[in-house]
């Protein structure tokens, strides 16, 4: 209950901030997660979404998932995401905070619910790089037990023109619970590419996510389609709505974030 209190604390915040609209998203993404050492693979559609927007030094952005999931060795998943974000800027950089709660229903024993919140921030090395940091803490309950987790993660974004990015994130962390506790690693690959006129990008991503001595690693592909809103370039909608990084376990072992 304290977790979604402090949730719903972030959400009036984020509604209450005084500011003018930039822009976002919303698409929806296909994706294929191969769980390497349980043997089997799951087939993910979701809907997904981000809203941003800013005045003078302080900016906000909120997003969420929801979708489902079907096992190759049977039995399907229903889940969502919320995230919201709230942050001060200057002309190159940004620093904020960010509070994600996610939730994995399996309609039977295996359902998963997370809290995650930290503090996150890029720099703008040039007009076309961006690096992107996050910091994150968090509770998983999963599978009767709870366990605490943190996650260091480093990324990049690079426009070869305003309208086609390409990204990558790197991160280590903990999963401390259950009488022990073990190591994690996160590394993906991203882009995105509006080739038309009309405000519609397609997406493609990769990512791996390792717990040390585990039956839950896993390597994920996704590709989707966005359609953007608030006008100007890609780059210029990745600007109201900076931060993409993983938060949390769910989203990094399903690739669903």
């Amino acid at each position: 209950m304290k977790k979604l209190y402090l949730f719903a604390a972030a959400a009036v915040l984020l509604t209450a901030t005084p500011a003018a609209a930039n822009g976002g998203y919303a698409g929806v993404e296909y994706g294929n997660t191969d769980l390497d050492s349980l043997g089997g693979e799951i087939d993910i559609w979701q809907g997904e979404g981000a809203y941003g927007w800013n005045n003078g030094n302080w900016g906000a952005q909120i997003g969420g998932q929801l979708g489902t999931g079907e096992f190759n060795t049977g039995g399907d998943a229903d889940f969502y995401g919320l995230d919201g974000h709230v942050y001060f800027q200057g002309a190159t950089w940004r620093l904020g905070g960010v509070i994600v709660h996610n939730s994995l229903d399996t309609g039977g024993g295996g359902d998963l619910d997370e809290t995650g919140y930290g503090v996150e921030g890029t720099l703008d090395v040039a007009p076309n790089f961006d690096l992107i940091g996050s910091y994150t803490i968090g509770e998983t309950d999963f599978l009767g037990g709870d366990f605490d987790m943190w996650h260091l993660d480093a990324g990049a974004n690079y426009y070869f023109t305003p309208n086609m990015r390409v990204g990558a994130v790197a991160g280590l962390g903990n999963i401390d619970g259950g009488g022990g506790d073990a190591d994690t690693s996160t590394i993906g690959v991203n882009g995105e590419f509006q080739p038309w006129a009309a405000p519609v990008s397609i997406t493609l991503a990769w990512n791996q996510y390792d717990i040390d001595d585990s039956g839950f690693d896993s390597n994920s592909f996704r590709i989707g389609a966005r359609w953007n809103f608030g006008g100007g370039t890609l780059q210029e909608r990745n600007d109201a709505t900076p931060f993409t990084a993983p938060v949390g376990v769910s989203g990094r072992l399903f690739g669903t974030y």
